[in-house]
C-alpha cells in the first residue's frame, strides 16, 4: 500500500496535475502547488496557478499536506513555508498536516526544535513518514483532523478572500506611509538636504 500511495504522489507531484487514488476506502485527490515555490514567476501568475490548483479540488481542500525531510530545515524550506502563509493566510492551519519524511529505518519521534516551530505555526498536526510507516496511520491522522474540522474545507472562495484581505491591508498600508510622509516632510518649504 505504501508504494501505491508514493507513487500516486510522485505521479502527481511530476505532472502537476489532479490524481484520484483511493486508500482505505476513501478518494483522495492529490494536487501539486507548484508554483507556490518558483520564484522566477510573477506574483499574479503564482495566484493565478494557485487558484487554479486549489479549483481542481471543488468544492475546496480538506487537507494541505505539507512534506519535509526529517533533518535542519534550509532557508529554501523556511523560506517556502513563508510563502504559504503569505499566500494562503493563517486559515491554512486548519487544514494543514506536515509530513516529515524519514528515509532511514531507525525512525525517530524526536524534532529539533526549529522544526517544532514550524510545526505550530501551522496547527500543530504532524506525521512521521517513513520506510516503515504504514498509510493507514497516515489516513488515520487524516480522519481525525476532519473530524475535528466538522467537514469544512479550504475553498477557492476562502483563497480569494485571503488575497482580498491582503490587498486590503497593503491599500491601507500605503495610506499610513503616505499620511506618515506629508506630515514629516516640511510642507511649503523647498529647501533640499
Amino acid at each position: 500500500m505504501n508504494r501505491q500511495f508514493d507513487g500516486a504522489l510522485k505521479s502527481s507531484i511530476s505532472e502537476q496535475i489532479l490524481r484520484d487514488v483511493e486508500l482505505h476506502g476513501r478518494q483522495i485527490s492529490l494536487v501539486d502547488l507548484p508554483a507556490l515555490f518558483n520564484t522566477r514567476l510573477p506574483e499574479e501568475e503564482v495566484m493565478r496557478q494557485t487558484l487554479r490548483c486549489v479549483s481542481l479540488c471543488d468544492p475546496g481542500v480538506h487537507v494541505f499536506l505539507l512534506i519535509i525531510p526529517d533533518a535542519p530545515l534550509n532557508n529554501e524550506d523556511k523560506a517556502e513555508m513563508e510563502e504559504i502563509q503569505r499566500i494562503f493566510s493563517s486559515r491554512i492551519n486548519k487544514h494543514m498536516m506536515i509530513l516529515i519524511m524519514q528515509s532511514s529505518e531507525h525512525q525517530t519521534a524526536e524534532l529539533n526544535e526549529e522544526t517544532q516551530s514550524v510545526i505550530e505555526s501551522f496547527g500543530g498536526r504532524h506525521h512521521f513518514f517513513g520506510p516503515n510507516t504504514q498509510v493507514s496511520t497516515l489516513m488515520e491522522n487524516i480522519e481525525k483532523m476532519l473530524e475535528e474540522n466538522r467537514g469544512e474545507f479550504f475553498s477557492k472562495e476562502t483563497f480569494l478572500e485571503a488575497q482580498m484581505k491582503k490587498l486590503m491591508r497593503y491599500e491601507e498600508m500605503k495610506k499610513k506611509m503616505y499620511s506618515l510622509e506629508a506630515n514629516l516632510l516640511p510642507q511649503g518649504n523647498d529647501q533640499k538636504i
